[in-house]
């Protein structure tokens, strides 16, 4: 086990930057501010940002995906560069490295230049640099180091592939196979836009309810549910029909569908 720092919070104040205190766009959500500073503060001790989805969403009291939006604007902006550690054995998310984009070491430095200096660069003192992260002794922070920064407690769950593709068997009589790469990947793909397992069933209930005996019921399968372009209204179809009840599975009554042209799907 390697003794690194891991971060546990600030106790007194966040480092959140003026640059990007102020940021206009960061404005129109401010909690991907707030996330700033959680970044900037832990690489300020550790050098590094380690923490799921889930631990950044109870801190901010958001959804998972709303967490994954936020890092995606904060990336777009180069405040951070992500990596997302995944296990070889069975492709989920483990973990989540961040460090300092190289517009953060800019921002970081507005502000704290010399003016007798002319405010030169030479002159900035940043507050934290792309590939050296120095511990402010004067921020004060909870802090272990017999702890591996891949702990289990931050680390996202394993992706749920056979639990998902087993709901879906359950609901359309099926014997699709979870180890099956192409729908691993995409499971995976929707896992790291920020769904979740409970998505994933109201998808395949509510495409089961609106296509249960008609000609569409044959897409009722991973590459059509979970495929990005169309996952979010399926997910979200039960919400604009209120009156909607709990799917049969689809089970009786179907029709003919083997040679129904592409042109007759829905989407």
């Amino acid at each position: 086990m390697s003794e690194k720092q891991v971060f546990e919070g600030s106790r007194a104040f966040l480092m959140i930057p003026p640059a990007i205190a102020r940021d206009k766009e960061l404005l129109k959500k401010p909690k991907t501010i707030i996330l700033m500073g959680e970044i900037i503060s832990m690489l300020n001790v550790t050098g590094e940002f380690f923490m799921s989805n889930k631990k950044i969403a109870e801190r901010l009291d958001v959804s998972a995906r709303t967490v994954n939006e936020y890092l995606g604007i904060l990336e777009s902006k180069k405040l951070i560069e992500r990596t997302k550690i995944i296990s070889q054995e069975n492709g989920a998310i483990v973990g989540r490295q961040i460090r300092a984009g190289v517009d953060l070491v800019k921002r970081a430095s507005l502000g704290w230049g010399n003016t007798l200096h002319g405010g030169s660069e030479t002159h900035f003192t940043p507050l934290v640099k792309p590939t050296s992260h120095k511990y402010n002794s004067n921020n004060r922070t909870t802090n272990r180091t017999v702890e591996d920064t891949y702990s289990s407690a931050d680390a996202e769950p394993p992706i749920p592939y056979k639990e998902i593709i087993d709901y879906l068997n359950k609901k359309t009589n099926q014997h699709l196979r979870y180890q099956t790469k192409a729908y691993q990947k995409l499971i995976r793909q929707r896992f790291e836009e920020g769904a979740t397992l409970e998505d994933f069933k109201k998808a395949i209930d509510n495409q089961a309810y609106a296509w249960q005996g008609t000609k569409f019921w044959k897409y009722m399968r991973p590459s059509t549910l979970f495929r990005a372009s169309k996952f979010d209204s399926y997910v979200n179809a039960n919400d604009l029909n209120q009156a909607k009840q709990p799917s049969n599975g689809g089970y009786g009554g179907e029709p003919n569908i083997s040679d129904i042209p592409d042109d007759d799907l829905p989407f």
